[in-house]
């Protein structure tokens, strides 16, 4: 029997929970799900116990019922895990090193929660990877950093890609003729995600005429508590308010409909151990400028103008080559070649992986 810990797989869920889902799929009648009290996981056995906050959750309450059900596996998928009183097998799913970056590189984040949680975090994984039986990374970038910064052994690291929903290549791309005029990006108000120098960025690309006047930026992902923060800082670099639109949460049909109809999608991040919103813009036949930097160069390939997200003016000239182009033989020509490249990240191909991975660890 395996054991998930389950907190974040069932409700709105995060990108962490729906990779759990993933991962589970091919072996799903072997899985019992853990959770906190008054969040059943529909579709799986199910035990309910203890509170949801969640370093509480997954030091004391996860290992006590760890211990009760005493699973053969315990799958960690979340980058932590408990650290004392399990003796159970651990498999642990870590995302990313982000956390681990100086605080200089990578400031405190206004949100007291998302602080907190990176706190923790620098405690947790570097002692959860020694102890784990084996874990799982999601890019060959996050690999080399469990290898080279945490000391894991190259040999007790599997890569597993996440994954997009086979859904998203239903629907044929728009030709260029029926987009409108708008980039689009997927952020939120974490200091990695670099909001503000994308902002700057696409100020300096209007103040140069790199892009036509017509042309505005949509950020996706910025909690609607902060939008006046954002507007404030557009203002300070020249823009109005309709040169910029912040939306909030955006559910999956919302955001189809935003990168189909998007010029182009730019992604600034500047530390991602995967980088989903890239994948998703591909695989929706929208022409992407991402940063240079960490997994994502891995994740698109060749099918992205790369930029360096500490450069200001590189991304000026990288939004204006999204959106200068004006062959729609061309245009036609790399969205199809960029769809090609993220089918082999679609959820059917990505579970062949899967398969593979559960047939070799469980013998």
């Amino acid at each position: 029997m395996i054991a998930v810990d389950a907190k974040w797989m069932s409700g709105s869920m995060r990108g962490m929970g729906r990779f759990a889902w993933q991962l589970i799929r091919p072996v799903r009648d072997q899985v019992m799900a853990l959770s906190p009290a008054g969040t059943r996981v529909e579709g799986l056995q199910s035990v309910e116990s203890g509170r949801g906050f969640f370093p509480l959750w997954e030091q004391y309450h996860l290992p006590r019922l760890v211990r009760q059900r005493k699973p053969d596996i315990l799958l960690c998928p979340y980058n932590t895990g408990p650290l004392w009183r399990v003796k159970t097998p651990t498999l642990v799913v870590v995302h990313d090193l982000i956390f681990m970056r100086s605080w200089k590189e990578l400031p405190p984040s206004r949100s007291f929660y998302q602080t907190l949680g990176r706190y923790y975090r620098r405690r947790v994984v570097p002692r959860m990877v020694r102890k784990a039986q084996h874990i799982i990374t999601v890019s060959k970038y996050t690999r080399r950093e469990l290898i080279d910064k945490l000391g894991v052994a190259a040999s007790n690291v599997t890569v597993i890609p996440n994954a997009i929903g086979d859904e998203w290549f239903r629907e044929e791309p728009l030709p260029l003729e029926n987009r409108q005029p708008y980039l689009f990006t997927v952020a939120g108000e974490a200091p990695s995600k670099n909001v503000p120098a994308l902002i700057a960025a696409f100020a300096q690309a209007r103040q140069k005429a790199l892009l036509s006047r017509d042309i505005t930026l949509v950020i996706g992902g910025i909690p609607s508590a902060r939008h006046d923060y954002y507007r404030h800082l557009s203002r300070s670099e020249g823009l109005v308010d309709d040169d910029v639109t912040f939306e909030g949460y955006l559910t999956v049909e919302e955001l189809k409909d935003r990168y189909r109809l998007a010029r182009g999608f730019v992604f600034a991040s500047l530390f991602e151990g995967f980088g989903i919103p890239p994948l998703e813009a591909l695989a929706s036949g929208t022409p992407v400028a991402c940063s240079n930097t960490t997994s994502l160069p891995e994740v698109v390939g060749e099918h992205a103008r790369l930029f360096d997200p500490s450069d200001i003016q590189d991304m000026a000239m990288s939004m204006a080559t999204l959106c200068n182009d004006s062959d729609a033989l061309d245009f036609e020509r790399r969205v199809q070649a960029g769809r090609g490249h993220a089918r082999a990240f679609s959820e059917s191909s990505v579970e062949k992986t899967i398969t593979r991975f559960w047939e070799r660890f469980q013998c």
